[in-house]
């Protein structure tokens, strides 16, 4: 689990340089660490407003969400309504390929923001995806 954690830490720091230089509201990436079983997805968030990200797997044989964060970006102290990344971490588990759909909403409402990415697990467990859609 320690080494599991570790992964993910570094996979968010890869995650967090790519989408400094990169500028987008979306980043997708497969790992480039140790483990390429573990894949990873930042996006733009800010629960301030009251919407944040969901994640549906279809199959969770397939892949399975290692963890699912939010991280407020800098600013100054006291300043409210801040934005921030969310970060989903993904781990193949075996050979196969899913979808997830990652929805931005406020509870109860329709989804203001849809991701959906198709996963492709190897016999090796290394993990790729693909953004098949995005409203």
């Amino acid at each position: 689990m320690k080494k599991l954690l570790m992964i993910a830490g570094l996979a968010a720091a890869v995650c967090a340089l790519v989408f400094t230089a990169c500028g987008s509201s979306s980043v997708a990436a497969a790992s480039q660490v140790a483990d390429p079983s573990i894949t990873f997805v930042v996006l733009d968030s800010n629960p301030t407003t009251g919407y944040s990200w969901t994640c549906s797997i279809k199959d969770s044989n397939i892949i399975s969400l290692v963890s699912d964060n939010y991280t407020q970006d800098e600013a100054p102290a006291g300043m409210t309504g801040v934005g921030g990344k969310h970060r989903f971490v993904f781990q193949g588990k075996k050979a196969g390929s899913t979808e997830a759909t990652l929805s931005y909403a406020r509870a109860n409402q329709k989804a203001q923001q849809k991701r959906v990415y198709k996963f492709t697990v190897g016999q090796d467990l290394s993990t790729s995806l693909e953004l098949t859609s995005a409203e």
